[in-house]
Formats: C-alpha cells, sequence, structure tokens
C-alpha cells in the first residue's frame, strides 16, 4: 500500500526540517522527491517501496537530476526577455 508509510517523520535535506513521507511521495507532481532515497533509507526499505510503487518511467522522472537553480532562472530570463521582444512587435 503506498500510503503505509506517510506518518513517518524525517529530516528533510533540503529544506531543512522535519517532514512526513507523504510530503517526500508527493511533493513533486505527485511523484517523490529525487533525494527520497538519502533521506528515507534508515527509515525503512525505501528502495524496495519504489520499486514496488513506481515504474520505471516514474522512477526515471524521480531520479532525472534537477537543474541548478541558476539554470532555472537563466532559462526564465531568457524565456521573459523573448515574450517581452515579441510584445513590442
Amino acid at each position: 500500500m503506498i500510503t503505509q508509510h506517510d506518518d513517518k517523520e524525517g529530516y528533510c535535506k533540503m529544506l531543512g526540517h522535519f517532514l512526513t513521507f507523504n510530503y517526500c511521495r508527493s511533493v513533486s507532481n505527485n511523484l517523490p522527491c529525487n533525494k527520497v532515497l538519502d533521506c528515507w533509507f534508515q527509515h525503512f526499505a525505501i528502495q524496495e517501496f519504489i520499486d514496488k510503487n513506481y515504474t520505471v518511467e516514474e522512477q526515471e522522472l524521480i531520479f532525472t537530476p534537477q537543474k541548478p537553480k541558476i539554470q532555472s532562472l537563466s532559462d526564465i530570463l531568457k524565456q521573459a526577455q523573448k515574450r517581452l521582444q515579441e510584445s513590442k512587435s
């Protein structure tokens, strides 16, 4: 059952405080955070949980490294500049 660990609490290395597994399990478009293995391996068999509850394709989405924040900000700025130029035309 996918909700079996939802009430357990663990420390989130990204946010810097304690959260329930329910949050970690559904934070990214209803998929787990990509740090879920790092944060929960001491609490229960997290890799087994992931393997049982998520398809290979979903696991690829979960564990694909995210762009660095600076890259994301740069992309947003470029999109905004493009829209601004298009609106002037």
